[in-house]
């Protein structure tokens, strides 16, 4: 079902772009320091969607990074104390009678 729905969401987005692309054929002049360069307004439109997604993915991959250390170091100090709890569970009970 989840198949379905992503495929249907693929196809719903993929026709507004072409639908985009076909209404707006109209150029845009882009400066840039070396020069310039002329595109459909659509191509500058789905490069900047490319570039925020891809811009968003790294900020995303980058801030989870910490995250993944400190679940390591984490898993690291349960370890730790199973070990020692496991170790404290093996001794003998003395009884204080």
């Amino acid at each position: 079902m989840q198949r379905i729905i992503t495929i249907i969401i693929f196809l719903a987005v993929f026709g507004a772009a072409a639908a985009f692309s076909a209404i707006n054929t109209g150029t845009v002049d882009i400066y840039y320091y070396l020069g310039t360069i002329t595109l459909p307004v659509s191509v500058v439109v789905i490069a900047s969607i490319v570039a925020g997604i891809i811009l968003g993915a790294t900020a995303i991959f980058i801030s989870t990074l910490g995250l993944r250390y400190e679940n390591r170091r984490l898993n690291k100090k349960i370890a730790v104390s199973e070990q020692e709890l496991n170790s404290l569970r093996i001794l003998p009970v003395k009884d204080a009678a």
